[in-house]
């Protein structure tokens, strides 16, 4: 990580934070909606520095931006910091923190050390109505392409296994040529839509588009939505389960002692 951080960036002045963005409003088709940006996240650092110019400065930036790299921007959402990258303009609405708002804001993120472009990976979160969380890794998975019955058992979907094992077995009966063929055609098939595919099955199983995230790895993605809602649940949870408040003990009344009574 870099060893310029927030502190040694704008130093203890809470003023000069002042040009920091808070979003105000999401329109309703646009890349913050689909980034799962919400109304009240402060963006306060682009592309590994802290931000210190206007509005119109970050709507001419985002608009120029490399559509192929993006920019990643630094989000705070309450006392959350994660990062997120965007190809484009957001389709929202800035405005500058808040005077009362701004010492908290400069609490939560004065220490924070930015991570280098390179090192994130995207991770889409989905989550149910029971707040358990399915984590996607966006990025290239050669297993998808050279192996997909593979892949579709690490990501436990029998369902099409079913039906990749059958066409396999059906072309070996038929000739050798045609195995190979149809071998192929589905390994290309999967190294363009294997993310869409898993996204559906997930999605079909009743989870919702929740977060993305541009990240380290996947545990710092389930310490980040566990900050977030502390009562998230993981499938292969690398952060230990939510800790639940126990409710307090109804206290038994006693009986009288009295007969008859």
């Amino acid at each position: 990580m870099p060893d310029e951080s927030l502190e040694a960036g704008l130093g203890d002045n809470v003023n000069a934070y002042s040009s920091l963005l808070v979003i105000k409003e999401v329109n309703a088709i646009s890349r913050a909606r689909t980034l799962r940006l919400s109304v009240g996240d402060v963006i306060f650092g682009v592309d590994g520095q802290v931000y210190k110019d206007g509005i119109i400065e970050f709507q001419t930036l985002m608009e120029e931006c490399d559509e192929e790299t993006g920019v990643v921007l630094t989000i705070l959402r309450k006392d959350c910091i994660f990062n997120v990258i965007a190809y484009g303009p957001l389709g929202v609405t800035l405005e500058f923190p808040k005077p009362e708002d701004l010492e908290e804001i400069v609490k939560n993120i004065k220490s924070y050390d930015f991570p280098l472009r390179e090192e994130l990976v995207v991770f889409e979160v989905l989550k149910n109505l029971y707040r358990q969380c399915e984590i996607v890794d966006t990025s290239p998975d050669p297993v998808a392409f050279y192996v997909p019955p593979i892949w579709l058992i690490q990501n436990r979907l029998f369902e099409p296994l079913l039906a990749v094992t059958v066409i396999y077995a059906i072309t070996f009966a038929v000739h050798w040529v045609l195995f190979v063929i149809s071998y192929i055609l589905l390994a290309l098939y999967f190294k363009r839509g294997y993310l869409m595919m898993l996204r559906s099955f997930i999605i079909y199983k009743d989870y919702q588009m929740w977060m993305v995230i541009a990240a380290h790895d996947l545990k710092e993605v389930q310490q980040i939505v566990r900050k977030i809602d502390e009562k998230a649940r993981f499938r292969n949870s690398l952060v230990g389960d939510p800790v639940v408040a126990e409710e307090p003990k109804k206290k038994k009344r006693k009986r009288s002692s009295i007969p008859g009574s």
